[in-house]
């Protein structure tokens, strides 16, 4: 099936769920704590859970056979709370603006795959992650978190270290996944880092803070031609694809942190990992630093619902 028939169908598609939505009305109350009902004023109310007629979902490259029908494009969810369908877009309530020591979730990659729900289909359950020369990638994620965490502790803020499955609307002052990568061929080395579509207006910041702060410390490059879609649309900040994400007002990255078939990048995520914690530490100080929580869960979101695909944020 070519793209321009794949387009027509999301194009039906988008008419009937606009009408769906039109006839329903209302919203069903949400489960998360912190996270509102949506209210249709201005605009019909789409319950949690919900198709959503949003056209960004339409990239052939992101179809996932283990969940999705073939040749069908998938269809945006209502996130945790509901939504609202504007003229303008779609609109992501603001969330009940929490309380207390500012919270940092750190997913640590591949990090019990084999309990992930059934909406993440079975296709994430065999992505065990890389390894190389004995060293595996969920050791070196899981080393670096926790030195994260014991020097964010050290700090006052509240860290939760998150395996694959994320709670369902997950809300944060910040998330960020931790991953390392691997060639096949122990030539490419240095990091690479991107955010999600449809989220907040505070992410190319998050990006550029722990991109600077992560070069300087480590001195690896930054590897951006490598980055992929694997990346940008990662299932855990996917908020439009999944429950189990990162609520949309949550500030939320994927840090691949190196290539441990690379022997210099293998060397400095298992031997100096105390350093590549203090840098992406670093990078989220500053982030926060920089964006109080006014900031973050001040404003309702207002997505546009014209197919929009994120580019990796460019080289410094």
């Amino acid at each position: 099936m070519n793209v321009r028939r794949l387009v027509v169908i999301a194009v039906a598609g988008f008419v009937v769920v606009v009408a769906i939505v039109i006839a329903s009305g209302g919203v069903a109350p949400g489960s998360v704590p912190g996270l509102p009902v949506a209210q249709p004023a201005n605009g019909v109310a789409v319950q949690a859970g919900a198709p959503l007629p949003m056209l960004q979902d339409i990239d052939p490259e992101d179809l996932d056979p283990a969940r999705d029908i073939p040749g069908i494009p998938p269809v945006a969810l209502a996130p945790p709370g509901g939504a609202v369908v504007q003229a303008n877009g779609i609109r992501i309530p603001k969330p009940v603006m929490p309380s207390g020591p500012r919270r940092i979730g750190i997913q640590v990659g591949h990090w019990m795959t084999d309990q992930v729900p059934a909406e993440l289909g079975t296709r994430i359950t065999f992505q065990t992650g890389t390894s190389w020369a004995g060293v595996q990638e969920v050791d070196v994620n899981m080393d670096v978190a926790q030195r994260i965490k014991a020097q964010l502790t050290a700090r006052g803020y509240i860290v939760d270290l998150i395996p694959t499955t994320v709670p369902v609307g997950y809300l944060a002052d910040v998330f960020l996944a931790l991953h390392a990568d691997g060639d096949g061929t122990g030539e490419n080395s240095g990091f690479k880092l991107a955010h999600g579509s449809r989220r907040g207006p505070y992410e190319e910041n998050l990006v550029a803070q722990l991109r600077d702060e992560y070069a300087k410390l480590t001195g690896l490059p930054n590897d951006f031609e490598h980055t992929t879609r694997n990346m940008t649309a990662y299932f855990a900040f996917n908020w439009g694809r999944y429950q189990h994400a990162a609520a949309a007002h949550t500030p939320a990255a994927i840090l691949e942190m190196g290539y441990l078939s690379n022997d210099h990048d293998r060397d400095l995520l298992v031997n100096r990992a105390d350093g590549v914690a203090t840098a992406i530490v670093n990078g989220l100080q500053r982030f926060l630093d920089d964006v109080p929580r006014s900031k973050i869960f001040g404003e309702d979101l207002i997505v546009p619902p014209q197919r929009s695909f994120p580019s990796p944020s460019p080289r410094p």
